[in-house]
């Protein structure tokens, strides 16, 4: 899963608390800056923004006039952690920080940046990461999951044999039918690679199975360019948190992928439509547990 360590400027411009607001505001008006981090002795101790500047005589000193409510994320926080973070609490400069030492910062321009590589241009729909971020998540909060990973079927042929402008069409149009099927309150859905797709859910394994089976339907219900008959194999794999805080909840979700993943080869090889793995317990030390 991508973080903000991967993004942020490592080697920021920072002021020291005991210089003037003049001096600042030209250091932000040279590198057109709408914030700037303030460091002592080598930690953080505020920020100056472009509002505390205008609020503050110039003659004034930094430490007076910075705002010393500084909200941080450590360097793991993923992409979607961080922008939602800096959506909630409408700041536009995040500091990566390591307890009260400054290792970066993000701006909310960047990270909407970055975020453009996060959207799949040819379904329109959101990568894997997105998958990875939403099911650590919903784990977090105690919320039983179940994941889908849905593999169209004999797709290579179809590539080969009617080229990949025509394997392009086909899954665009897949998305486009899966996206009527998912609810958006609690269905996760995003193309994980290639002619392989992903959900993960919220809903009990009974309604998650009866959720892969109207994505099916809905592949069936379609119109394909001439006229093929295009089928699709899902693997399901339950999880949920155990009594004690799981040591790697990313781990354990890459794990949870990967049996749902499992699952939709032994669904081709038992030429089954659906094929079900079973609930998983996520728990401390151990991982994944039947």
């Amino acid at each position: 899963m991508n973080n903000i360590s991967e993004i942020m400027e490592d080697s920021p411009v920072t002021i020291s608390p005991y210089v003037s607001v003049k001096s600042a505001s030209e250091v932000m008006e040279k590198h057109r800056f709408g914030g700037l981090p303030v460091i002592n002795d080598g930690l953080i101790v505020g920020i100056l923004t472009s509002r505390d500047v205008r609020r503050s005589h110039p003659n004034r000193l930094v430490a007076d006039a910075m705002t010393k409510n500084v909200l941080t994320m450590p360097p793991e926080t993923s992409l979607w952690e961080a922008r939602e973070f800096i959506e909630n609490n409408c700041i536009e400069h995040l500091m990566v920080a390591n307890e009260s030492k400054l290792l970066g910062i993000i701006t909310k321009s960047l990270l909407n940046l970055e975020f453009g590589k996060q959207v799949d241009t040819l379904t329109g729909l959101y990568r894997s990461d997105y998958l990875y971020y939403m099911a650590v998540k919903l784990l977090q909060i105690g919320t039983e999951i179940a994941v889908l990973f849905i593999d169209l079927d004999d797709f290579g042929a179809i590539d080969k044999e009617m080229g990949h402008v025509t394997g392009d069409v086909i899954l665009r149009q897949v998305a486009e039918a899966f996206k009527k099927v998912v609810d958006d309150r609690k269905d996760y859905l995003c193309r994980y690679a290639g002619d392989e797709f992903a959900v993960v859910t919220s809903r009990c394994l009974k309604d998650a199975r009866k959720l892969g089976v109207m994505l099916l339907d809905s592949l069936a219900k379609q119109q394909w360019p001439n006229g093929i008959n295009l089928n699709a194999s899902i693997g399901i794999a339950g999880g949920r948190r155990g009594h004690q805080r799981p040591a790697n909840e990313r781990n354990a979700v890459s794990k949870l992928i990967n049996l749902a993943s499992l699952g939709s080869a032994m669904a081709k090889t038992n030429n089954t439509r659906i094929f079900f793995v079973g609930q998983i317990e996520v728990v401390e030390d151990v991982g994944l547990r039947k």
